[in-house]
């Protein structure tokens, strides 16, 4: 099934003659067989902290190691851009000059380097539904669009499904045209969406990350657009509670691309390991990783979201505003050619069931303290804790992933506890701020934040459960239920006041 997925992305007759003219290239370290002393290792960017936003890309990384039994490695190294708005086109342009062997980044960002090509993905309500996605995914279109990419110096090896990006919102649900009218609405980089967000009102942003945390925390930021499995991750519910569940402006299809001559010297057996996988992580993302919202809403639903659906007629009215920017789009022929396709697969595509929203998850969004519970009253715990941890020790910890590989958990860390609050401050600076509840050897941290040098940072949201003993001034947490907090686990905390 896979293998002829591929085919569908590369001629049989431009396979034949990669696979001929790799035949005899090696790597150091590795032979023509694709045996190795030691793993060839391929350097992916990563524009954000961890892989909890992009499932796809775990398990493509998983998928290229189960395939190669190790010989083939790809290591991520994440914060790429450093939040920047430019910062997938920083990321396209060192996998370009050889700063990096691989990358990921939306389609969308294309069009700001000069490629047109790939609006049509991303055009205003056009790929609306999960079906509609993995139909045009599963077509020969991507592979069209991605021989563009070549004028960049960088080769494209697939485009895999994501989630479907939804209006979100400070202060009520974007459910009409004058709902949108002069807020500012934050997207990623990409001119084809700042367009489609001025005709429906509003000025454009292209913040992100810690800068957009902290627009939606002044005011100057009234609303964003994203899939709800990043808004989860992101856990932005106490700051934009709002979804419009019935309006999907555009998915979030990313690139995979590659440094050519990176690629050009793995061997036949090792390229099409990477291919193998390629594929494999386009299939699963338009199966089981990306397309149950239903789960997610109930999760975000407990947290604070609240949901909403536009009426007909006024989804109708963002379509009909969105007319000049298709007559925009459309002056690019082959922009004009895609978006025809993909007309016409949506005619014969079935739109897949809606967002059921419960009654519970609809109306005015709960007081942040509601959904934040914490313990009042001091216990042993308040005061601060210490403790240094090796990179080592921090990878060796129970419950580690390669998200959590960044120094803020290893270095020198400080957990304090006052009356409910806690903070814990990494190896690097960087300060994660939240709530507790105790109940007997049994703690709950709820985090609720991340303060970089006092400014607002990125909302988390997570639970911690945990078992905690403290023994001549040493505090141990020897139980976890969930995989998170790998650094708390190590080794014992070291009383330093309280």
């Amino acid at each position: 099934m896979y293998a002829n997925r591929f085919l569908r992305r590369a001629s049989s007759a431009g396979l034949v003659a990669l696979v001929l003219s790799l035949a005899a290239c090696t790597l150091p370290g590795g032979n023509k067989a694709g045996g190795s002393s030691e793993p060839i290792v391929l350097r992916m960017a990563v524009e954000r902290s961890k892989l909890d936003f992009t499932p796809q890309i775990r398990a493509l990384i998983e998928r290229v190691e189960e395939l190669s039994g190790g010989g083939l490695r790809i290591d991520e190294t994440y914060g790429v851009g450093n939040w920047q708005p430019h910062a997938e086109q920083q990321i396209v342009q060192q996998v370009a000059g050889g700063g990096f062997d691989l990358a990921f980044v939306g389609t969308r960002v294309f069009d700001t380097l000069g490629v047109k090509s790939f609006q049509a993905l991303t055009a205003p309500m056009l790929v609306d539904s999960y079906p509609l996605e993995r139909a045009v995914v599963d077509s020969a279109i991507p592979e069209q669009m991605m021989k563009s990419l070549d004028v960049l110096h960088v080769t494209g090896l697939g485009v895999v499904a994501g989630g479907m990006r939804k209006p979100i919102a400070v202060h009520k649900p974007l459910l009409n045209l004058k709902d949108w009218q002069g807020i500012t609405f934050a997207a990623f980089d990409s001119e084809g969406q700042a367009e489609s967000i001025r005709a429906l009102g509003a000025e454009s942003s292209n913040l992100f990350g810690p800068s957009l945390i902290e627009a939606l925390t002044n005011g100057t930021v009234q609303g964003f657009e994203k899939d709800l499995l990043t808004y989860q991750v992101d856990e932005l519910q106490l700051l934009a509670p709002y979804v419009t569940a019935n309006v999907s402006l555009w998915p979030q299809t990313l690139a995979l691309i590659a440094n050519p001559t990176r690629i050009g010297r793995l061997t036949p057996q090792q390229l099409g390991w990477l291919h193998q996988a390629v594929n494999d992580a386009i299939a699963r993302s338009t199966t089981d990783l990306v397309a149950d919202d239903s789960l997610i809403l109930a999760n975000l639903c407990a947290s604070g979201s609240r949901f909403a659906n536009a009426p007909t007629a006024d989804i109708s009215a963002m379509q009909r505003a969105f007319a000049p920017v298709y007559a925009q789009l459309e002056q690019d022929q082959q922009t004009h050619a895609f978006v025809g396709e993909i007309q016409q697969i949506k005619e014969r595509t079935p739109s897949g069931d809606p967002l059921v929203i419960p009654p519970n998850c609809t109306g005015p969004a709960p007081a942040p303290s509601s959904i934040t519970p914490r313990t009042n009253a001091v216990t042993s715990l308040d005061g601060a804790w210490e403790v240094t941890l090796t990179r080592a020790e921090l990878s060796a910890g129970p419950g580690f992933s390669r998200d959590e590989d960044n120094p803020a958990n290893y270095g020198h860390l400080v957990l304090e506890f006052n009356r409910g609050e806690f903070r814990l401050v990494g190896g690097d600076g960087e300060t994660n701020i939240g709530t507790y509840v105790v109940t007997r050897d049994m703690i709950n941290f709820y985090w609720t934040g991340i303060l970089n040098n006092q400014t607002p940072g990125e909302i988390a949201g997570e639970t911690w459960t945990l078992k905690w003993s403290i023994y001549r001034d040493a505090l141990s947490f020897i139980e976890q239920t969930q995989t998170r907090p790998t650094e708390l686990l190590i080794k014992p905390w070291t009383r330093v006041s309280g």
